[in-house]
């Protein structure tokens, strides 16, 4: 497998196929709904799982079962004080790579529908309603 950096590396054309391999596992975190919402959530900064599941409208739960997920893959960290537990994203580049992604989705949608682009990804308080209606699904 290549290193992080030739994988990075503007000059690198293709990258070897363990690493297409890797990352290609590491984009099942971005692969559901609610692990979305947790990225976006964690955003901000730590957070536990009871606020975590309410920020995704999901059960402790099931909000557990996503955390174990994005902790196995390295996507958040796990931080233990007293009997609660934190978490954090692992490296902001993850959820940098969501906005990035959110953007140009939105961009592909909003050249569609003839609108302008600007000021996407927006925390909740700054969200204008003048997504399109197919875009609105996508704010995190």
């Amino acid at each position: 497998m290549a290193e992080p950096e030739a994988i990075l590396s503007p000059a690198a054309d293709h990258i070897d196929e363990g690493s297409c391999q890797l990352v290609s596992e590491f984009f099942s975190v971005y692969s559901n709904p609610t692990r979305i919402s947790i990225f976006c959530a964690l955003r901000d900064g730590r957070k536990t799982v009871s606020e975590l599941a309410e920020r995704a409208n999901v059960s402790l739960q099931n909000a557990s079962q996503h955390l174990r997920i994005m902790r196995d893959k390295g996507a958040v960290t796990a931080e233990r004080e007293g009997q609660r537990v934190y978490y954090t994203i692992s490296d902001p580049r993850f959820v940098a790579g969501v906005r990035l992604i959110y953007e140009a989705l939105t961009d592909q949608l909003r050249r569609r529908a003839g609108q302008s682009t600007d000021g996407l990804f927006l925390r909740e308080s700054e969200r204008a309603s003048s997504l399109p209606a197919a875009a609105t699904g996508l704010n995190a």
